[in-house]
């Protein structure tokens, strides 16, 4: 019992101590008593406080992405288009040559009913080039060269050697007195001879004044080598040779244009009648009468390139109507007529062509009225 009653009074005590010691603690230290230490001072390190996320780094990223994404589409689309524009390159230059096959193997037949058997392999020559393939072509090839080979060929006239310019040994001043004179009679081939002597004679002899001679001998016979003896090719020369002495004149630069164009125009003369005119077209304006070694001016070239022309869109336009494509014999026939009388057969496949393309339902013939 005595035991039970100290528990009991006891017990209360200690209630109390703990309710001071809680106390105590929440008012903070007691006077007299120093502060607890700092965190720092105890070993501790304070935990940092975590930095807020940084939005426009990602905002930086998505952009970029975006970018990315964009250049790769512009890129694929770029190759795509690339790719489609060789493919319908290669589509056309197709188109082009089957075309051009078919009418160099028709003109190649033209030529060979006409006995034209040089321009006839030329065509065939040039239609296997084309299409390696072309078994109708390389048979009427084999044709063309075996009447070729029973022609008698036409031998070839070897060029006349043309003798060197002898030195003259005469005083630089009398060569230089005799290409004056030369000069003033308009002597150009003796001109040229004079000056070359005097060159190799002495280089640095009056220089300046023998390159203004050579300019004008060779601008002189050159303009008369092109306008007058149809030497075109030798005026070429000579005006490009003036041109090395200094800039040429409108007049002569224009004989050397008219020269190079008559030039190209014949290297398609029996070939591309098209081509021939697109360059006799023009020649036939800006210099009519210009003539080659043929005598054929212009004009003449322009008249017969024409002709022939338009005596190939006939023959082509009877292959058309043959062939039921009425617009396009219609249209052949129709511009051949301008310049080309047509014959009966002509003008009846041209009715026809032109009622069929047209839609015009053919004329007929008024039926006789029975008499009363």
């Amino acid at each position: 019992m005595q035991n039970q009653d100290e528990t009991i009074k006891t017990t209360p005590e200690s209630s109390n101590d703990d309710q001071l010691n809680k106390n105590s603690t929440q008012a903070g230290p007691a006077e007299g008593n120093p502060p607890a230490a700092p965190p720092e001072e105890m070993g501790e390190k304070p935990e940092k406080p975590a930095k807020p996320a940084r939005k426009g780094k990602g905002r930086g990223r998505k952009i970029g992405l975006g970018l990315a994404a964009f250049l790769v589409i512009v890129l694929l689309g770029g190759a795509v288009g690339y790719a489609w524009a060789i493919y319908e390159r290669v589509q056309t230059e197709q188109t082009m040559i089957s075309t051009a096959v078919y009418d160099q193997f028709l003109l190649g037949i033209v030529n060979m009913e006409r006995g034209e058997y040089e321009l006839a392999r030329q065509r065939f020559e040039y239609i296997l080039l084309l299409d390696p393939e072309h078994s109708e072509a390389a048979a009427l090839l084999i044709e063309a060269l075996t009447h070729l080979g029973e022609t008698a060929s036409i031998p070839t006239p070897r060029p006349i050697p043309t003798a060197a310019p002898t030195l003259d040994m005469r005083g630089q001043e009398e060569i230089f007195s005799s290409a004056l004179a030369y000069r003033d009679s308009q002597d150009w081939n003796s001109l040229i001879a004079a000056l070359d002597n005097l060159r190799l004679a002495d280089s640095t002899y009056k220089t300046i004044e023998v390159d203004g001679l050579y300019y004008i001998a060779y601008r002189n016979r050159g303009m008369q080598r092109i306008g007058t003896e149809g030497n075109l090719e030798g005026g070429i020369f000579d005006l490009t040779r003036a041109e090395a002495f200094g800039p040429l004149d409108v007049e002569a630069n224009n004989f050397r244009t008219w020269a190079e164009k008559y030039q190209t125009g014949i290297s398609f003369w029996g070939l591309d009648w098209n081509q021939v005119l697109v360059y006799f077209n023009d020649l036939a304006i800006s210099a009519p009468y210009l003539s080659d070694s043929s005598y054929l001016t212009s004009l003449n070239r322009q008249a017969t390139a024409q002709v022939e022309l338009f005596t190939q869109y006939l023959v082509t336009a009877g292959y058309r109507f043959t062939q039921g494509k009425f617009c396009d014999a219609y249209d052949l026939y129709n511009e051949a007529s301008i310049y080309i009388a047509l014959d009966a057969s002509q003008l009846h496949n041209f009715e026809i062509s032109k009622n069929q393309c047209l839609g015009i339902p053919p004329t007929q013939a008024p039926e006789d009225t029975p008499a009363p």
